[in-house]
């Protein structure tokens, strides 16, 4: 059996090992260690029509460039499609962890009002896509031991999605009762 050096107690072991672990944490964010995860749109699908309008899932690829895992607590984001249209504030709280080194899909969803798809769906006749560009901020929280949040990482991509999904669920919201 180990015993302890004298004048030494378990207790002030474990707090001087965690006045340790977080002094090399501290460090590591203020030396710049914390790498900002790469976020992307990877794809758009209709899910629903509803009362409400069209329900869009936004699968955004979250690339985390860390050696520790980060957690994905808010995203809070604008949209706007055909490069001219804003859809309502987008705000979701997926509280999802991403593990170092690794790419993660994380699933948002979006609601297109009814009172806005009609121009959306004009403004893009003739066209085989509606672009649209999402901006806006992540709420992170980096080393799941010690939960040192870091947020507003911000990010703006652009992409598109196929204009006939848009028109087949507009059709099936229109004609349900």
């Amino acid at each position: 059996m180990h015993s302890l050096p004298r004048g030494r107690s378990r207790r002030s072991l474990t707090g001087a090992l965690w006045r340790l672990i977080l002094l090399v944490a501290l460090t590591w964010v203020a030396a710049g260690c914390v790498k900002t995860p790469v976020a992307e749109v990877h794809s758009v699908r209709v899910q629903s029509a509803s009362p409400q309008g069209l329900g869009l899932t936004m699968v955004m690829r979250v690339n985390n460039l860390n050696d520790f895992d980060v957690k994905v607590r808010n995203i809070n984001a604008g949209v706007v499609v055909a490069n001219r249209y804003q859809l309502p504030p987008l705000q979701h709280n997926p509280d999802t962890w991403l593990g170092a080194h690794r790419w993660t899909f994380v699933q948002v969803p979006v609601l297109i009002p009814w009172n806005l798809v009609t121009p959306r769906l004009a403004a893009t006749a003739g066209a085989s896509v509606v672009p649209y560009r999402v901006k806006g901020v992540v709420d992170v929280t980096a080393v799941r031991m010690l939960g040192i949040a870091v947020n507003n990482y911000e990010f703006d991509e652009k992409a598109s999605m196929s204009r006939i999904d848009l028109v087949m669920a507009a059709g099936r919201g229109v004609f349900t009762p």
